[in-house]
């Protein structure tokens, strides 16, 4: 236990001492652990992780390769194959040890277990729990021998999962819960699980994870920290912050070092441990690293020569922003031009009253130019189905208070509307009441609300008129939104007035080239809410 507060010790000063630089020696010895998160089907940089991985074992020969999840979903090439390109490409380069994030499980358990057991990696989650044999769907763990260390690595995912992808698959026909994501027991969990490795022999423990530092979500990396004990580091990744290295005192006040890549390979991380527990990260950044593993491109190529041939079916003279970049960051708080053409294209194909999207389901911008089937993919990876239904207007005018709730912060549940306009008062305090049972994922609280003086426009009179509380519209959303109780509760129990089997792509392409005739008008230039 003494060299343990030592070795924690030594990354508090070497922190200090240091900054945010790796040392430039790595001696044969030292474990050195590669690391990427939120990817997003970003291939680029896996060409380049592989050639450091060769370089690193140029070394040492204790090189680990590591994955904190949203690797499946996010480019028109992985979720195409629904996220196996990015397992193929892993095994190509060997991933040891991944985590899951919430889009891996985009595609549903069935899909999500054929990407699993075809990695070569080992899948890592000690936070996905079958109610129903109260067991672990995967291994929570892995403890390992590299020289002088023995590394335990534990995996975890973020609770939202339940809530942010598609909770239907985590409920039985009657609304009984069947999975469990222990939101409410995170830290304990994660501390049996220190507890076990360290009983294992584990003398230095990293958290494989895919919680994040967003305080909008309670349960968090740095949280996690200061409610545990025994940790070294954690490797993090879900809310797409770049952190090269922070250190977070732990509930003993030892210090534990937390870093982060970004997102989109913006950065490849290493992490350095001496034989003596001491450690060190840094990232770096991928367009600056001069080396490819030209066997890892080839691979990639063959996945993308398909995407290269798809035709144009529309030209823009504008950037369709699907979300606002800061610092390479997701940023939905508002409405774009792309969410204003997307939801106007539901509304208008489906006669709906509104067309209405969440701003995380629009995963890509589309440049002006050419816009092919390849960039509808790109902007809308998820394969969702259209759908309608029927709502009263006090449904929707919750849905609308609950999708602003955190405004202006990031928020995937920010909607993107049509025939409907209201005003928003950021001065006041949203009153959410979260649940994670029943029929409902959320309800509005008592007291002020944000959202006020909500128009819907009236294809009969021609004009912007009042929401009705009492009277029932047409709702024109995808799948996920209105059956699979994705992004608002209260906008998941309507009745259903249309839900064919057609996808959110074709429904676009369609509008691009039946309604629009191919060319984005000026009218799209700019958001019209």
């Amino acid at each position: 236990m003494k060299k343990l507060i030592l070795c924690l010790f030594a990354i508090f000063f070497l922190w200090l001492d240091a900054g945010l630089a790796v040392a430039d020696e790595i001696a044969n010895g030292d474990v050195v652990v590669l690391y990427d998160n939120d990817v997003h089907g970003h291939m680029v940089g896996y060409a380049k992780i592989a050639a450091l991985k060769k370089e690193m074992l140029r070394k040492t020969p204790y090189v680990n390769v590591v994955s904190l999840g949203d690797f499946a979903q996010g480019s028109a090439l992985v979720s195409v194959s629904h996220g196996q390109y990015a397992i193929d490409v892993m095994n190509k380069i060997g991933y040891d040890y991944i985590t899951l994030g919430n889009h891996e499980f985009d595609y549903g358990l069935e899909q999500l277990q054929q990407m699993v057991s075809s990695s070569t990696a080992h899948t890592l989650l000690c936070n996905f729990t079958d109610l129903r044999t109260n067991k672990r769907v995967f291994p929570a763990y892995a403890v390992r021998q590299l020289g002088d260390l023995t590394i335990g690595y534990i995996g975890i995912t973020t609770p939202v999962t339940k809530t942010s992808d598609s909770p239907e698959i985590y409920i039985d026909s009657l609304g009984n819960d069947i999975f469990t994501f222990h939101r409410d027991e995170i830290y304990e969990l994660v501390q049996s699980y220190i507890d076990t490795v360290r009983s294992l022999g584990a003398n230095f423990v990293i958290l494989v994870s895919h919680l994040g530092d967003n305080p909008v979500t309670i349960q968090t990396s740095e949280e996690t920290i200061r409610h545990t004990r025994g940790l070294n580091v954690i490797l993090d990744g879900h809310a797409h912050h770049v952190i090269p290295s922070r250190i977070i005192q732990d509930a003993d006040n030892h210090p534990v070092l937390l870093s982060s890549t970004g997102a989109h390979f913006l950065n490849i991380g290493r992490l350095v441990i001496k034989p003596d527990g001491s450690c060190s990260s840094e990232l770096i950044p991928v367009s600056q690293y001069p080396y490819e593993d030209k066997s890892v491109n080839q691979l990639i190529n063959t996945f993308e020569e398909t995407f290269d041939r798809l035709p144009t079916i529309a030209n823009s003279k504008y950037d369709l922003a699907g979300f606002d970049r800061l610092h390479d960051t997701y940023y939905r708080n508002c409405q774009t031009n792309l969410g204003t053409l997307s939801s106007e294209a539901f509304r208008t194909m489906t006669q709906a009253d509104i067309g209405w999207l969440n701003a995380g389901g629009i995963r890509n911008s589309i440049p002006a130019g050419k816009i092919s089937f390849k960039e509808l993919l790109s902007a809308f990876p998820f394969g969702n189905r259209v759908c309608v239904a029927e709502f009263t207007g006090k449904r929707i005018l919750d849905a609308l208070e609950f999708g602003v709730c955190v405004a202006p912060a990031d928020n995937a549940s920010y909607p993107q509307v049509s025939g409907l306009k209201f005003d928003l008062d950021l001065s006041v305090t949203a009153n959410i009441i979260m649940e994670e049972s029943g029929e409902n994922f959320e309800r509005i609280g008592e007291g002020p609300r944000r959202v006020s003086n909500v128009q819907v426009w009236s294809r009969t009179n021609k004009q912007w008129e009042p929401l009705d509380l009492e009277k029932t519209y047409s709702v024109a959303s995808i799948d996920f939104i209105l059956l699979k109780k994705g992004c608002y509760g209260m906008l998941s129990n309507g009745k259903i007035l249309r839900d064919d089997q057609m996808l959110d792509t074709q429904l676009m392409e369609n509008y691009l080239t039946r309604e629009l005739h191919g060319v984005i008008p000026e009218s799209y230039e700019k958001p019209k809410n």
